[in-house]
C-alpha cells in the first residue's frame, strides 16, 4: 500500500503542532510550578539535554548501517555530542569549575581524526543529505539554538523592551524557549532519519 501524501502532512504537522505546545507548557510548569526560575535542575534543561542526546544516538547508530555516509555521519554526531556535554556543565562543574572543556576536547579530537579518516565520505553524502526534510529540520533547529536564541537573548535587548535593567530572567525565558524549541527541531529531524533507510532519501 503506498504511504498517502496528505494524510503523512497532516500527522507530521499535528506533531509539530504539539511539540510547539508542549515547549510552552513545560517552561511554563518549571516556572509557575516547581518554581526553580529555569535552573540548570529544571525539565526545561533535562528536556534539551534528552533531544540532542537522542539526536547524537542516532548520527552514532548510523554509523554502523551507513558506512558510506560515515563521515558525515562523524561530524555531525561529533558535534551534537559536544553540544550535549556543554548543556551539561552544570554537571561536570562538580570536578571543577569548566571541566566540561576536557570531554569537549576529546570528542573534538576524535571526531576530527575520524573524519578525516573518513573524508571521502563527507561531501558526497552531503549534497544528497542537504535536499532532504531530516537536514531542513535539523539545520534550522542548530542555527535557532546556536545562533538566534543567543542573539534574541541579548541581555541589553531585552533592557531596552523592558525599560529596567531588572530584566535578567525575562531574558532567560526567551533564551531557553528558542533553545528548547531549536533542539526539537533538531530532534524531530533525527527521528525522520531514524525512520529512513538512509541518508539519500
Amino acid at each position: 500500500m503506498k504511504n498517502n501524501p496528505i494524510k503523512s502532512l497532516l500527522v507530521e504537522l499535528i506533531l509539530l503542532v504539539l511539540m510547539m505546545a508542549l515547549i510552552p507548557y513545560i517552561i511554563s510548569v518549571d516556572i509557575t510550578v516547581l518554581k526553580n526560575g529555569l535552573s540548570e535542575i529544571s525539565i526545561t534543561e533535562f528536556t534539551q539535554e534528552s533531544f540532542i542526546f537522542i539526536a547524537a544516538l542516532v548520527f552514532f547508530l548510523k554509523l554502523k548501517s551507513e558506512p558510506q555516509s560515515r563521515g558525515l555521519l562523524v561530524l555531525i554526531c561529533g558535534l551534537f555530542s559536544m553540544m550535549f556535554i556543554r548543556e551539561g556543565d552544570y554537571y561536570l562543574d562538580f570536578v571543577y569549575h569548566g571541566f566540561w572543556k576536557v570531554p569537549v576536547l576529546l570528542v573534538l579530537i576524535s571526531t576530527l581524526f575520524y573524519s578525516y579518516k573518513y573524508r571521502a565520505t563527507i561531501i558526497g553524502p552531503l549534497n544528497q543529505y542537504k535536499n532532504t526534510k531530516t537536514f531542513t529540520y535539523i539545520f534550522i533547529g542548530f542555527l535557532i539554538t546556536v545562533v538566534f536564541s543567543r542573539l534574541f537573548g541579548t541581555g541589553s535587548l531585552w533592557i531596552e523592551l523592558s525599560g529596567s535593567t531588572d530584566s535578567g530572567f525575562i531574558k532567560t525565558v526567551v533564551q531557553e524557549g528558542l533553545e528548547l524549541f531549536g533542539y526539537a527541531l533538531i530532534f524531530i529531524g533525527s527521528v525522520l532519519l531514524h525512520l529512513s533507510k538512509s541518508t539519500d532519501k
